[in-house]
């Protein structure tokens, strides 16, 4: 209930491996996510894992069009969020609050960092995944492609550096505006899912590409414990040249950090547009 939401404390929302914030068909009223903005400095600083954020419906398309795509991008979005890499992770459907909308900050996202989105499109229906990770196992463009309009918003600006950077997870194919950007396959269009702890297309070869975002790139380093570059291809500890990155000189930051994922349970919390 929104009296439990309330009552709950940072410490509480730490305990579980992700916070699911689904979109209720496709709902219009930002009110519906109040709660989410009133609540914000409590339960961010709880959310230091993967986070995946969509601009569209996909419970919508799942439940009344029985899409196996929606199904798929709910099911492979959700296991990348409940990884337990880093902490607590966040799915969060953007459902259609944001679909008329001029690029408009996402007020309850204001502590993780600053986020704007952007509607009156088209009927989008050409959508190209743009990075992976080995949690997704299903979702494709074929399937992510041809809901009746498979988009509602795209993102004109989020974080894109160091450790709490997003990438595009998945792009309205050949967009334009704010937003837009060309990608390692040669793709070409606008972010409407975004992810904290994917890894984008080319990186990992050992090049860093600083065209397509990359701070470093350490090849099958990329991620791993010791290393300073984050399996997206970002700096963790500060960038002291492209390619370069600063090292940690507290190591037992990042131990403790590896150890308490260890206390993460199995529960999801599980919030509708509206409480019950």
């Amino acid at each position: 209930s929104e009296d439990e939401w309330n009552k709950m404390t940072t410490a509480d929302f730490a305990k579980y491996k992700s916070i699911i914030i689904p979109d209720c068909l496709c709902n219009t009223s930002l009110n519906t996510i109040k709660f989410l903005d009133n609540t914000k400095k409590v339960w961010s600083p709880a959310v230091t894992g993967n986070m995946v954020l969509i601009g569209t419906d996909p419970s919508y398309h799942s439940k009344w069009y029985k899409l196996a795509g929606a199904s798929a991008m709910i099911r492979d979005s959700i296991s990348l969020a409940s990884t337990g890499k880093n902490g607590t992770g966040m799915y969060f459907s953007l459902s259609c609050y944001y679909r008329k909308a001029t690029p408009t900050k996402i007020e309850a996202l204001s502590e993780i960092g600053d986020f704007k989105v952007r509607g009156n499109l088209t009927c989008l229906n050409k959508a190209h995944i743009v990075a992976t990770d080995e949690s997704m196992t299903s979702l494709t463009d074929a399937m992510a492609s041809n809901w009746n309009c498979s988009v509602h918003e795209v993102f004109a600006e989020y974080p894109t550096t160091g450790n709490g950077a997003f990438e595009p997870l998945a792009i309205a194919l050949n967009t334009t505006g704010l937003g837009e950007r060309t990608f390692a396959d040669g793709t070409h269009g606008t972010p409407y899912i975004i992810a904290r702890g994917a890894t984008p297309l080319g990186c990992g070869n050992n090049v860093t590409d600083t065209e397509y975002n990359e701070e470093c790139d350490y090849g099958k380093a990329n991620g791993l414990p010791d290393s300073a570059c984050s399996s997206s291809c970002k700096c963790l500890f500060g960038v002291i040249s492209p390619g370069l990155c600063r090292q940690n000189i507290t190591s037992s930051s990042s131990t403790s950090i590896q150890s308490s994922t260890t206390f993460y349970n199995t529960r999801y919390v599980m919030l509708y547009s509206f409480f019950e």
